[in-house]
């Protein structure tokens, strides 16, 4: 008798586990549009982004690991991380970014009478953007210049929204990315 219990025991463990096991992976996308006087930076170097041949156990040693661009999608950022920010996407493609200037691989960006520097995140003006972490499914306008606000919402609305459907794919520089586990995988992961 004690036996069937110990086993019936195993049997309710497992079966918890299984029905309410997560991946500890973290992976999930958001997609932004930076402009500078009117031009859409198009991020065209190679070195803006991560290279995907091969998967990175490191994930949290290498700040690129965390968060970066690939595929030469110049608006999706991949996130593999928690407690990712704005200003740390920025600074791994080598930009800065904070309430009053943006940085790019070619010139500082300071607010001035003539040129403000401006966010809109998910459809709502922001002042701060460096410090907020990065959500999934977020969208960014990033607009350094003198354009009215029309043109802004203009401009947040041809930002694209893939990031929803990449949340769902297979990432390759992630070796997990949204990839579902077999319920055999996820069996052998509920054993303790």
């Amino acid at each position: 008798m004690t036996v069937v219990g110990i086993l019936f025991g195993v049997f309710c463990l497992v079966a918890i586990r299984f029905a309410t096991y997560k991946s500890g992976n973290v992976h999930y996308h958001a997609n932004f549009s930076l402009y500078i006087n009117g031009k859409r930076d198009e991020f065209k170097n190679f070195t803006f982004y991560e290279e995907v041949a091969a998967c990175a156990n490191d994930l949290h040693d290498n700040p690129k690991n965390r968060v970066h661009m690939h595929d030469q999608n110049s608006s999706l950022i991949h996130i593999h991380a928690h407690a990712v920010t704005w200003g740390h996407f920025f600074a791994n493609l080598g930009y800065g970014i904070t309430d009053e200037s943006v940085t790019t691989d070619d010139n500082v960006y300071v607010n001035s009478d003539e040129n403000k520097l401006r966010f809109i995140l998910n459809g709502k003006q922001e002042t701060v953007i460096a410090n907020k972490l990065i959500k999934s499914e977020d969208k960014l306008l990033i607009n350094f210049g003198n354009e009215n606000s029309e043109t802004l919402q203009k401009r947040f609305s041809e930002i694209s929204s893939d990031a929803k459907e990449y949340n769902g794919k297979f990432d390759p520089s992630g070796c997990s990315g949204g990839e579902k586990l077999t319920p055999f995988e996820r069996l052998k992961k509920s054993f303790p």
